[in-house]
């Protein structure tokens, strides 16, 4: 998938102009204090919510050099910034160094194939205790679940991505979800071990 042709030619139907609905609940309820990365952040309605919600440092980062560039445009609170870079080529400085990582369209764009690779760039980007909470995109409703982006997940797989690196503290369904994604999501609080 070319991210950067899509956010060039505006073929960006994940962007919905403003922050995944339950992340305001998870704010609300005092998640995501301190250091902050929100991997894939796209144009960074996310970063910006996480950020005016008090927390010390918050790091978007996206493959898609046009994403930062609209991200930045579109504002960047002091205590957040937006980089250009690739999860799975973290420089030493951004490893081990966060407390929290809020996931919400990154996971479900990368290929199956993938995803122990995320789930090892995840952990080597928290610190030791620190927590993984995640918006999981379960069924995107294809006709053939390997035929995305998104690509879904079922709760095994992700019991069997995560068991040996993180426990898994919490599960729910989102409280408010963008429309059309009503019970098709899933949020879980995962600790680093």
């Amino acid at each position: 998938m070319n991210w950067e042709s899509c956010y060039q030619n505006g073929d960006t139907p994940w962007d919905k102009g403003a922050p995944a609905p339950e992340l305001l609940h998870a704010l609300g309820d005092g998640y995501l204090r301190g250091s902050i990365f929100v991997p894939g952040c796209g144009r960074g309605h996310d970063v910006r919510a996480i950020a005016g919600a008090g927390c010390h440092e918050v790091l978007g980062l996206d493959l898609a050099p046009r994403a930062v560039f609209d991200a930045i445009q579109l504002g960047v609170p002091p205590n957040a910034r937006f980089e250009e870079g690739d999860l799975f080529a973290l420089p030493d400085v951004l490893k081990k160094r966060f407390d929290w990582v809020w996931e919400h369209t990154c996971f479900c764009a990368l290929t199956p194939n993938l995803r122990t690779q995320y789930v090892e760039a995840i952990h080597s980007a928290l610190r030791p205790g620190g927590c993984l909470l995640a918006l999981f995109f379960l069924n995107p409703d294809l006709d053939d679940s390997h035929d995305g982006p998104p690509f879904g997940v079922s709760k095994p797989e992700l019991d069997a991505l995560f068991k040996e690196s993180f426990t898994l503290k919490a599960e729910w369904q989102p409280r408010a979800a963008y429309p059309g994604r009503e019970g098709r999501e899933l949020v879980r609080l995962l600790q680093r071990d």
